[in-house]
């Protein structure tokens, strides 16, 4: 008791495994009942599900200029899923379409019906039926109401059109069926339907795109990804068209303003010439001369630098558009590739060691994990060559500045010599130069715009159906299984949960094995349960029923009885308890059976010759008379008032050795009478005439009372109900004894269903 008194205890000393072994088995049954609920109608559900089958499209990718990029790929796929490709896909196949079966008729597939289906994006839902009653005709109605009458040879023949749905019927529907009905669904639903089936992927080669579908209908899913296909095509190269379009045009536009601007520039030339004789000195003239070119290479310089800084600009984490490493590689080989690197030899080193990393790394890639130490010792070798690219980048911007400073300067000189010309010289110098500019200007343009118009005619990708979807023969045939086996482990692992959780959350001390884990106290003994035949008593019966029960006057060897006896042992003979000859047992919560385990307890010692006295000291309810069959008073409580003498009180019972004091006649203060004078004189008196003296006290939650006696006795046993008595309230409860220092043996495990050979027990409530 000292070492549980003075020892911190943990709040969860550790996880007992084989605690949680042993909850799940005794909770096998609602484990089985969790799983039976979550699999059977999952079942059922299942097996009353149509037949699902998957067709596959293969969509090819071919650059004429290299390999496509990864990051274009994904593009492509974000595409293929997004909702605009699906509201074209699902209004040219009337996706919305939802057939309505016949009771007691055979099955109707979409293509038995019609031969075309199509909707707009803003069909007008609900249900249709379409009657053959009448020769030659197909009556429409729209939720009841009537349509029109069509034609049936029209219907057979044209693309017949109204409220948003486009159809042909079958040529011979109407000789198998009087009437059709089915429902148009909504349009947006069978959208957000069609984008859930659809898986789209690519390959690590990344010129490889996969299209597949699952659907009750085969034929309508191989329509479904071959159409997918075909609009993803055909949008693509709309989009390239009018890419390409746009650029040409935009360059032609320009190209015919130069144009303009250029036979203005002429014709003033031409005019200043006819009216003023001008000539100009071979000096002059190479002044001039030495001026335009200074003026076309400031201009190509400045293009080349502008374009570089925009470049290393792109690398700036603060201003960067870029968000995937692909485009930043791209920046990279455009920086070595600038034209200002011409003749750099260690830019063109940089450049080559780059191409050929990359190259490496991406082909390693396609075997091997990002995380594999070689991938990993070649991506930073890339990053040194790439900080060189940067390097370099950033010296040669500097460089080519300090270029352009210096032939703006020699331009100024030059400029200077011809300010002292005549003005007629200075006006045909200027423009003559500006015609000259323009020319360049117009020169470049023309070429881009040739380019362009190349590019726009010469296709530089190829995108084609690899391989077009057809109708599946057969379902998915582990679909099915795989969705039961499903259903079965979410079952399984539900139930195994919700036991978990209650073997968690139940805070009841199940074993010695818990005693000591939570608790650091002895376990003197371990009683099995007791099964008693009290069904057909009413409740206020039933506890005087058990308590006049004893299984330990017969010495007959059950397993009970046995387990008292062992508790006998421990108490007489443990080297650890010492001298024990008055003791008190108590319990933490009613309902643990003390009083049973008390008497019985007393019996045993009892029949080992030695004089016993067994007292009921629990003064509010006390029920030993019940067990030995005798009066409830005079008691102990009449004694300790004086209303009686101490042999009123002693009872002999019918075991030879041992005696009983009952609780007496109830007091309104039994707690001060059990702490009194008199009840010390009582104990003394008690002691010396008998060997042993058992208190039977109220549970610790119902009273103080076996706290007040712990004082005055030699020993306190605490009985515990496994499976019952929580170890938090246990502990709080155990507290109790500190103050007085009392000598808690141990503790008694009832009830227990685990540590005997014998089960199938039941107990009595308190």
């Amino acid at each position: 008791m000292e070492d549980f008194f003075n020892e911190p205890l943990a709040e969860e000393p550790g996880m007992d495994i084989q605690r949680y072994v042993r909850g799940l088995l005794k909770r096998w049954w609602l484990i089985g009942l969790i799983t039976s609920v979550v699999v059977l109608p999952w079942t059922y559900y299942v097996a009353k599900q149509p037949p699902v089958y998957n067709a596959e499209a293969l969509i090819s990718f071919e650059n004429v200029t290299g390999a496509v990029p990864e990051n274009l790929v994904q593009s492509r796929i974000m595409k293929l899923k997004s909702r605009s490709f699906a509201e074209e896909v699902t209004a040219e196949l009337g996706l919305t379409l939802d057939l309505i079966q016949e009771e007691n008729k055979p099955e109707l597939q979409r293509a038995d019906v019609f031969t075309l289906f199509s909707t707009t994006t803003d069909p007008l839902p609900g249900q249709y039926t379409f009657s053959f009653s009448s020769p030659g005709l197909c009556i429409v109605t729209h939720q009841g109401e009537y349509v029109e009458s069509i034609p049936l040879e029209r219907c057979i023949r044209d693309t017949i059109s109204f409220n948003g749905i486009s159809f042909m019927l079958h040529p011979q529907l109407a000789e198998n069926r009087d009437k059709v009905r089915f429902r148009v669904k909504n349009f947006q639903g069978a959208v957000g339907s069609l984008v859930a089936k659809e898986n789209i992927r690519s390959n690590r080669i990344s010129n490889l795109i996969t299209i597949s579908l699952k659907d009750e209908d085969p034929v309508l899913a191989s329509q479904t990804v071959n159409m997918l296909a075909d609009v993803f095509i055909r949008k693509s190269m709309e989009i390239r068209q009018e890419s390409r379009q746009f650029m040409r045009a935009y360059l032609d536009e320009q190209v015919a303003l130069v144009q303009k601007e250029l036979n203005t520039t002429d014709h003033q030339l031409k005019s200043f010439r006819s009216s003023n004789i001008v000539g100009l000195s071979q000096q002059t003239q190479e002044t001039v001369d030495r001026l335009t070119l200074l003026e076309r290479e400031v201009r190509e310089k400045e293009f080349q630098l502008n374009e570089l800084k925009l470049l290393i600009e792109k690398l700036d984490p603060a201003t960067s558009e870029f968000e995937t490493s692909l485009d930043i590689a791209y920046v990279y080989r455009q920086i070595a590739s600038n034209t200002l690197f011409t003749g750099d030899a260690n830019m063109a080193i940089a450049k080559q060691q780059y191409l050929d990393l990359s190259t490496q790394k991406k082909e390693m890639l396609e075997t091997l994990p990002p995380e594999n130490p070689d991938v990993i010792e070649l991506s930073e070798s890339l990053d040194i060559v790439v900080d060189d690219i940067y390097r370099l980048g950033v010296a040669k911007l500097k460089e080519t500045e300090e270029e352009l400073s210096r032939i703006r300067q020699n331009m100024a000189n030059q400029q200077r010599k011809l300010n002292a010309l005549p003005d007629e010289e200075l006006r045909y110098i200027k423009l003559d130069r500006e015609r000259r500019a323009t020319e360049d200007i117009y020169a470049l343009l023309s070429k881009r715009a040739k380019e362009a118009q190349i590019s726009e005619a010469v296709a530089s990708e190829y995108i084609t159906v690899l391989d077009r979807a057809i109708p599946p023969s057969a379902p998915i045939s582990s679909d099915k299984q795989t969705k039961a086996l499903l259903g079965l482990l979410t079952g399984l692992f539900l139930g195994v949960g919700v036991a978990l959780t209650l073997e968690i959350a139940d805070k009841s001390i199940k074993s010695s094995d818990d005693v000591g884990r939570y608790l650091r106290l002895p376990v003197l003994g371990v009683i099995p349960n007791v099964k008693f035949d009290t069904y057909e008593l009413q409740d206020s019966e039933k506890a005087k029923s058990i308590s006049s029960q004893i299984v330990t006057h017969d010495y007959s060897p059950t397993p009970v009885g046995e387990a008292y006896r062992s508790l006998r042992t421990s108490l007489l003979f443990s080297k650890t308890i010492g001298p024990l000859r008055t003791f008190v047992i108590s319990s933490v919560s009613p309902g643990e059976g003390k009083s049973f385990t008390a008497a019985n307890l007393a019996i045993t010692l009892a029949q080992q010759k030695s004089k016993t006295l067994l007292i009921d000291a629990d003064l509010r309810r006390g029920v030993i008379h019940n067990t030995f069959a005798c009066a409830k008073k005079p008691g102990l409580t009449n004694y300790l008032t004086g209303t009686a003498k101490i042999e009123d009180v002693l009872r002999e019972t019918y075991v030879p050795n041992l005696s009983v004091i009952t609780c007496g006649s109830l007091i309104p203060n039994p707690t001060e009478l059990l702490g009194s004078a008199n009840m010390k004189r009582f104990l003394e008196r008690v002691s010396k005439a008998y060997d042993f003296v058992i208190f039977d006290t109220p549970p610790l939650f119902a009273a103080t009372d076996a706290v007040i006696l712990s004082s005055l006795v030699d020993g306190v046993a605490v009985l515990i109900r496994s499976g019952k008595t929580n170890r938090d309230l246990v502990r709080r409860k155990m507290d109790l004894f500190r103050n007085v220092q009392a000598n808690v043996i141990g503790v008694i495990l009832n009830g227990s269903g685990v540590e005997v050979a014998h089960e199938g027990y039941s107990y009595y409530s308190y």
